[in-house]
């Protein structure tokens, strides 16, 4: 069964709030922290809604195991070659501060990790195997993260 990344998010959201539960003490985190953590939330959703929606206007496949039709270079691409996944970490890392438990924050490099291993690495064979020197170009310019 394969768990796609916005599964990756939920579960990871959830895995804060069982932390957030189960945590010998109480939120540590002030209210500021919290209202920081929902506008980083809110931020990290608008930008993965705002970027799928340009994979529908390039035509091209948002599934990480599809087949692309269009290399993704303009707008945030140019800057981090997964931005939906930075949007991702993102908002996890806004869950975990609204949560107010900091221990929440070690989800996010588990996040990382995993989508990276499980994710990034087939999607990079992929567009290699599709785009071949083009691709290889844009890996050059272009950071993985940021």
């Amino acid at each position: 069964m394969k768990i796609y990344p916005p599964l990756m998010v939920l579960a990871g959201i959830i895995a804060q709030l069982f932390i957030g539960y189960l945590a010998p003490v109480r939120p540590i985190l002030n209210e500021l922290w919290q209202y920081i953590g929902v506008g980083l939330m809110a931020l990290g959703f608008a930008t993965i809604i705002w970027l799928a929606r340009g994979f529908g206007k390039n035509e091209t496949t948002i599934l990480p195991d599809g087949q692309p039709s269009t290399l993704m270079e303009g707008g945030l691409f140019a800057y981090s070659r997964n931005p939906i996944y930075l949007a991702m970490a993102i908002l996890l890392t806004g869950s975990a501060l609204a949560i107010g438990h900091i221990w929440g924050l070690i989800v996010v490099p588990i996040f990382v990790l995993l989508v990276q291993q499980i994710w990034i690495t087939k999607e990079e064979e992929n567009l290699e195997a599709e785009f071949g020197q083009i691709y290889r170009n844009y890996k050059m310019r272009v950071r993985r993260w940021l």
